[in-house]
């Protein structure tokens, strides 16, 4: 049953609509248990500026933003699960993250992470949905405080590769990239991130720690608590047009 409503709401956007208008009746982020609850966005275009403003100010309700180190840090220390923390995450590096939801941030006094593709910082894609942001807007990103992670050499599904390349993907995507921002990378989000199909949960996770990273982002949707998480965090994949209500039915808790 719960499949065939996954299948529904991913199929046909009408009925997605109103499946997520009525868990929000009966589910509130207010009542979300507390835990880092990490947000997956791709673009956001100047028409979803407002929307993206919106999101940002109802989450701040009901917990506190922390960075992406801040977070290892929370998990490490078994501090996560004593409040509500969200993470701010952007995929892909496209060029609207540092035009559009830089400014929302730094006004609202958010942090956030955009991983990006080591390749494409010099060598982006040249078919949509780009334009794909370059050094000089990396380097405005950083300016504001914010911080960046890996996405991988060329944001090649890892699940597919053999071991060998896998490891390139994702150690050297961690080299090149510190290389161009003289910044630690810390921080390695799979493509797509669906275990089984995108990764190997019995090898992926293992290889982006060992070539140093703290941390291995999916888009399994949930909330981390500890150590244990580190390996497979989950991340909630967001559009800044969606309206709050879907916020509360995509991550909230039912009502008492």
């Amino acid at each position: 049953m719960l499949h065939t409503f996954k299948t529904l709401a991913r199929d046909h956007p009408v009925m997605r609509a109103l499946l997520l208008r009525a868990l929000a009746q009966v589910r509130r982020l207010a009542h979300a248990p507390p835990g880092l609850y990490t947000l997956c966005y791709h673009r956001v275009p100047e028409g979803h500026r407002a929307g993206f403003a919106a999101q940002i100010a109802a989450l701040r309700r009901h917990g506190r933003f922390v960075g992406a180190d801040e977070a290892v840090t929370l998990l490490k220390a078994g501090e996560a699960g004593t409040a509500r923390h969200f993470l701010v995450t952007f995929d892909d590096g496209y060029a609207d993250t540092v035009e559009v939801a830089l400014p929302v941030l730094r006004e609202a006094g958010v942090p956030a992470i955009l991983f990006l593709v080591s390749d494409w910082l010099d060598a982006p894609p040249q078919s949509p949905p780009g334009p794909y942001a370059d050094r000089a807007m990396v380097k405005d990103w950083l300016a504001a405080g914010m911080e960046v992670g890996s996405h991988g050499v060329s944001h090649a599904r890892i699940a597919m590769l053999g071991d060998a390349a896998a490891r390139r993907e994702i150690a050297s995507s961690r080299t090149a990239l510190e290389a161009a921002t003289g910044r630690p990378v810390r921080h390695f989000a799979c493509p797509w991130g669906v275990a089984g199909r995108d990764y190997r949960p019995e090898r992926d996770p293992a290889l982006a720690l060992a070539s140093g990273y703290a941390s291995f982002f999916t888009t399994r949707r949930g909330v981390a608590t500890g150590t244990q998480d580190l390996a497979a965090l989950p991340r909630h994949v967001l559009e800044p047009e969606w309206p709050l209500h879907e916020l509360d039915a995509l991550m909230g808790a039912r009502l008492a």
